[in-house]
């Protein structure tokens, strides 16, 4: 909560505040759901994909600030508070916590909801409202573990996965989907090399504006479910960013995009969950965890967190 970057920014503590909320009133704390705080993440993890002479500037300039300080640009959409590194890193340790978790089977799946946002974020600079690669660092954090080999992380946020991509396009362990519009920001060329990786493991399924929901289930069920199943992964990650729903971004906003870039509502969403759960299940002992992205209609969001782990919890 204490990651402020800005008056007016979209990516503002009341994404998490009502995500909690509305999980909370879902979810009781005393319920069969386990609520975990998230520990700090370590430098080391944070090492697994940034550069140390961009974590020791990001320090260099959170520590700089004050409480009345006004947020630090680190690139063009991106600013930090004095709270910003903290909660950064909480949004690692997180991912790399319910990594420990699933992996040692004190829990069947997990959901970290978690901001600031974390796909676009490159080794040597933030990018997009992201600072750190969660899921990539998520990612390189179970392939240390005994018995993990490979790894799939699938992302659906209606913008590119291109900090993923470029964290993890030399691992031929990890195979990367990103089911995204285009075009739209980050406006990056998709060439060949882009498309595949210089391992052969990136696979991105660039969509027209406002494409309905079966353009999605027919990507999914005619490609992407398929090749994890002859990838045969040890564990399955999901970018579960929300902004491809028809209601966002709200209608006062400053991306200038109308609502409805996307055409995806809750149900969709699930199944597209619901699949990749499946697919878990089938290859993996069902290791699953799922990081909040995007996602900027703060109540829309918490409706689609909540629906979201409802199909997480419901599966078996």
């Amino acid at each position: 909560m204490l990651h402020n970057p800005g008056e007016g920014h979209p990516e503002s503590p009341t994404r998490l505040k009502d995500i909690l909320a509305a999980l909370e009133k879902n979810f009781p704390r005393s319920g069969p759901v386990l609520w975990r705080e998230a520990p700090l993440g370590t430098d080391a993890q944070v090492l697994y994909c940034h550069s140390p002479e961009y974590l020791a500037r990001l320090k260099g300039i959170v520590t700089g600030l004050g409480p009345t300080s006004v947020p630090a640009k680190t690139d063009a959409d991106t600013s930090v508070s004095e709270g910003s590194l903290k909660a950064a890193l909480r949004g690692v340790g997180a991912v790399c916590q319910a990594v420990d978790d699933v992996y040692a089977g004190n829990v069947n799946r997990a959901f970290c909801a978690i901001r600031p946002p974390g796909h676009h974020a490159l080794k040597d600079t933030s990018m997009g409202f992201c600072l750190f690669g969660n899921i990539s660092i998520g990612a390189f954090h179970a392939l240390k573990k005994p018995g993990i080999k490979r790894v799939v992380i699938v992302d659906f946020d209606v913008h590119h996965g291109n900090g993923t991509q470029a964290l993890v396009e030399n691992n031929a362990d990890i195979l990367f989907f990103s089911t995204h519009q285009k075009p739209l920001w980050p406006y990056e060329p998709e060439s060949e090399a882009s498309v595949r990786g210089a391992a052969g493991n990136i696979r991105n399924f660039p969509v027209p504006e406002k494409s309905a929901p079966q353009v999605y289930r027919d990507i999914f069920t005619q490609s992407i479910l398929p090749e994890i199943h002859s990838f045969k992964p040890d564990f399955i990650f999901l970018s579960a960013g929300f902004d491809a729903h028809r209601d966002d971004p709200p209608k006062e906003n400053l991306f200038n995009d109308p609502p409805g870039r996307q055409m995806l509502t809750e149900p969709d969403f699930d199944w597209m969950t619901a699949q990749l759960l499946e697919a878990a299940e089938k290859c993996c002992a069902g290791r699953f965890v799922s990081v909040l992205e995007g996602g900027y209609n703060t109540k829309v969001l918490a409706a689609c967190c909540v629906s979201h782990v409802k199909t997480l919890s419901a599966h078996r």
